[in-house]
């Protein structure tokens, strides 16, 4: 009997999606997928900006897992991406026949997030655009990943 549990972690930088992945997978044990672990394991020594080099071959990897995952009938596996379009959650959650979960703890928390955790220049931006292009109210949390259950869950496929 095959087992298949496929969750698809979504939201902005520094959201606390890398954290609920892993919290998930020590509750159901299974693979984390996500492009800045796989970066570290191509040699990136940076948590977060590995270079354009290291972050296309680490792209590359992580669409190849997917497609793993997407055609697997036994895998447990928890997808981090930032994904801001509904439309683009969506397809990436029907094609792995995940369950999709959006963290939205808010822009305001992002940034301090950001700043707490001394991430690379940029990130500031980064979180500002993906608000910008998700259309959320950028300062209403509505989310929040410091317990694995806090989180807003869609139907699973």
């Amino acid at each position: 009997m095959s087992v298949r549990h496929v969750v698809l972690i979504t939201g902005p930088p520094c959201a606390g999606k890398t954290t609920l992945a892993r919290a998930l997978a020590v509750q159901r044990p299974g693979l984390v997928v996500d492009r800045d672990l796989i970066a570290r394991t191509l040699g990136s020594r940076a948590g977060h900006d590995h270079g354009r080099r290291i972050t296309q071959r680490a792209e590359m990897r992580l669409r190849a897992e997917l497609d793993r995952i997407a055609e697997a009938e036994d895998v447990t596996a928890y997808v981090v991406r930032c994904l801001p379009y509904p439309d683009e959650r969506e397809r990436l959650a029907a094609r792995l026949r995940a369950e999709l979960v959006l963290l939205d703890p808010g822009m305001v928390e992002c940034l301090r997030r950001a700043g707490v955790d001394h991430r690379p220049e940029g990130t500031g931006d980064a979180i500002r655009q993906w608000y910008a292009r998700a259309g959320l109210v950028p300062t209403v949390p509505s989310t929040t990943a410091e317990r694995p259950d806090q989180f807003r869950r869609s139907q699973a496929w």
